[in-house]
């Protein structure tokens, strides 16, 4: 997919994955749509780029997303959404050593934002997006959630964060076969440990033993090479209704 000119909404553009594939997307061509719940951080992550549009919101917020997608579409055609904002808890098991059981609202909180607001941007992304002309694939756009290695092989103390993802993946199946007939393409990317805060802040004790279980390369990914992934799934129009890992091999056991 041609993305010039185009608009792409990135969610969680502030830090992380999804500065990096903002950066990624307007290098390439597009206008780039940022939200954050971090409007500060947004604003200096998206200064530097061409034709860049900072929305400050969080995206359990319904009335944030339309927001949002307002501004995409009102800067031009939206075309690709990439979803990278999320949420986690430390990590901790169901029932902790001490006999004390984990709170339900945290556990709650994830899954909002993890999975019902992911399909939120969905929902809302993919009405904006029937309502615009075909492009000369035939098609009408491309949305990417960034899903997780923790949801696809389970580990230790993560239940909310890795059920949500898990999840996650299940709803990109079925909501690319329900965009289809709109010539909407539904994906997800799996990353394993890349070097954002997410990984730098864990307890010294699991980034250690993530670090000593990569296969190869030996070292947390680079957010831009999570960025070039992505780019290349909104390029290739054959590619939909599935989940990719890209995590150098690396599997999480307990």
């Amino acid at each position: 997919m041609d993305i010039t000119g185009t608009v792409a909404l990135v969610t969680g553009a502030g830090s992380g994955l999804g500065a990096a594939t903002a950066g990624r997307l307007a290098a390439d061509g597009a206008i780039v749509v940022g939200l954050d719940r971090d409007g500060d951080a947004l604003s200096r992550r998206l200064a530097g780029l061409p034709q860049a549009i900072v929305v400050e919101g969080d995206l359990a917020d319904t009335d944030a997303v339309a927001r949002a997608v307002e501004v995409a579409t009102t800067a031009g055609e939206l075309r690709v959404v990439v979803n990278c904002a999320a949420t986690g808890l430390p990590p901790t098991r169901t029932v902790r050593r001490n006999g004390e059981v984990q709170p339900l609202e945290p556990w709650r909180r994830v899954v909002e934002v993890n999975l019902v607001a992911a399909y939120d941007v969905t929902r809302q992304a993919a009405g904006a997006m029937a309502r615009q002309p075909e492009l000369r694939s035939g098609g009408r756009g491309v949305i990417v959630h960034t899903s997780s290695i923790a949801g696809l092989d389970g580990t230790l103390g993560v239940s909310a964060y890795a059920s949500s993802k898990y999840a996650l993946t299940a709803m990109v199946h079925s909501t690319a076969r329900d965009l289809s007939v709109w010539g909407i393409r539904v994906l997800a990317v799996a990353p394993g440990a890349f070097d954002t805060p997410a990984f730098t802040g864990l307890p010294d004790a699991i980034r250690q033993r993530r670090q000593q279980e990569f296969v190869y390369p030996r070292r947390p990914g680079r957010p831009e090479e999570f960025a070039s992934f992505v780019r290349h799934l909104v390029d290739n129009d054959y590619l939909n209704a599935d989940c990719f890992r890209i995590d150098a091999g690396l599997r999480m056991p307990q």
